[in-house]
């Protein structure tokens, strides 16, 4: 095979911070390279020095045996090199069309042909097998379709390099398996991809070499084919980690949280499910399913149109989130950078943020005192790794920032905690740390109400499982002797062709 892409000993420091200390790369055309480590690990300072968006220390980059000057994002196109951003980078009040063409618009004379690229979007989207709409505006889209205008802007590069940073996070089983085709495709024609995923088992489905960082630093590579799962952890986080999902039994109280009958009537219906005190209720499902629109009528974020919802017995409206609050349910968002915090606000100031937290006084007014202290108490109940709880947020890694989100919510004192994608976009370590958080509020007497895509955290933490198909509970398990498969046989409907 043909190398493809060179980088050959990269070193970048900000301040007195070595970021990357050494390393080098190399990728074939017809090839996946993984590149997997921590957050911190360097992987997403090296893609921004390939694609421009950092200049590199000292090193040097060859594409196809050249010497590459790259100085900003054009020089990297102009060489070939995409990337599939983990952040979304996309217009709002832009069309699907208009922002898969964006810097690259079609025009016809003097203006803008929005007709020309709406037929080519569509044409793309279905020999990529996606079923979107070209024209219709962003911000209308789930996180997960938007996830696939991403994706499907960067193909439609036609680049020799793409890079793919956690492109899987937000999308469904089916998603994810009609993207590895396409990575099949992309491969057979030549092209080159570097995959960074956080979701381990991914990489034995679509890589043929694997590099792992750590602290700046290679520290080995290896064919995934050869190596157990268990030591490419080992290599990332420098130990040995026993339990992935630390589920503990926990004696099992009154029913806390029951909802019966409840539909919006538009993304889920007739829903019925109870938790008791002590347990993880896991609701599964593909994107779409009605899982979030259901967890954010819960919160009091949508309007539920029919059915009702008790606590302890008695039942509640929750018609905004303060009463939810006030009746002692608490939400972790699915997209924590948007819904979950104010990124540019100090961490003190986050875990602060709700207006029903311990800080503030029936009046409103906030005790600096009284929120430093709870700031302090929450870094070392929840294993936050700062150097201060006057750090921004937006500085902290994407498993700190959710240890923050959930600190916020837990101030409240919830006694229903629900989490959407609790580990979406977090490494190892720190989903381990946020699954023996929930084992904190098991033994407190919570009740949990787990919401995932990743179906090996679903069957690693729930003690019961409700799986929804077209916007209804259509199988609920006790996670006993449950398997993937099972699993996928309801979310997929296949429950009902067999």
């Amino acid at each position: 095979m043909d190398v493809l892409l060179e980088a050959e000993h990269i070193f970048k420091s900000f301040m007195d911070n070595t970021v990357l200390n050494d390393i080098s790369i190399k990728l074939h055309s017809g090839e996946c390279l993984a590149l997997v480590g921590e957050n911190g690990a360097g992987k997403s300072t090296l893609m921004k020095i390939l694609t421009g968006i950092y200049r590199m220390d000292q090193g040097e980059i060859r594409i196809r045996g050249k010497h590459a000057d790259i100085h900003g994002p054009i020089d990297a196109q102009k060489a070939g090199i995409a990337i599939i951003h983990q952040e979304l980078n996309l217009i709002p009040n832009l069309s699907v069309a208009q922002n898969i063409f964006l810097g690259r618009e079609q025009v016809k004379g003097v203006q803008v042909d929005d007709k020309a690229m709406t037929a080519e979007t569509s044409i793309l989207l279905e020999r990529l097998g996606i079923r979107l709409d070209p024209g219709q505006q962003v911000d209308t889209l789930s996180v997960a379709e938007q996830q696939i205008v991403e994706i499907v802007k960067v193909l439609s590069q036609n680049a020799d390099i793409i890079i793919m940073d956690e492109p899987t996070a937000a999308l469904s089983a089916e998603e994810t398996g009609r993207l590895f085709d396409i990575m099949d495709e992309l491969r057979k024609a030549g092209k080159g991809m570097i995959y960074i995923s956080h979701r381990l088992e991914e990489i034995y489905r679509v890589a043929q070499r694997v590099s792992v960082l750590r602290d700046g630093k290679v520290i080995t590579e290896c064919s995934p084919m050869d190596t157990p799962v268990e030591t490419i952890v080992e290599h990332m986080v420098g130990q040995t980690i026993h339990d992935y999902y630390p589920r503990q039994e926990h004696e099992k109280g009154n029913v806390k949280f029951q909802v019966s009958g409840l539909s919006d009537d538009h993304n889920f219906y007739d829903v019925d499910f109870s938790v008791r005190e002590g347990e993880v209720y896991g609701i599964a499902g593909l994107v779409g399913a009605g899982q979030t629109s259901l967890a954010r009528c819960l919160y009091g974020l949508d309007r539920i149109r029919k059915g009702t919802i008790r606590i302890d017995g008695q039942e509640v409206q929750m018609t905004d989130p303060g009463s939810s609050i006030l009746h002692g349910v608490g939400l972790v968002t699915e997209n924590r950078k948007e819904e979950g915090l104010i990124l540019p606000m100090k961490i003190k100031e986050n875990i602060g943020l709700s207006p029903w937290s311990p800080v503030c006084s029936f009046k409103g007014i906030i005790s600096r005192t009284k929120e430093e202290r709870m700031a302090e108490d929450s870094v070392e109940a929840y294993g936050i790794r700062t150097e201060s709880i006057h750090q921004e947020v937006v500085l902290l890694s994407g498993g700190n920032q959710q240890k923050v989100v959930l600190a916020k919510v837990l101030s409240t004192s919830p006694q229903v905690v629900i989490l959407c994608e609790p580990t979406r976009g977090v490494d190892v370590n720190g989903k381990v740390d946020i699954y023996n958080i929930i084992n904190q509020l098991l033994e407190q007497k919570k009740a949990v109400i787990l919401i995932s895509s990743e179906i090996p955290e679903i069957l690693g933490m729930s003690d019961r499982i409700g799986i929804m198909y077209k916007g209804r509970i259509v199988k609920e398990m006790v996670n006993k002797d449950v398997r993937q498969e099972d699993i996928m046989v309801y979310a997929t409907g296949g429950y009902a062709h067999g």
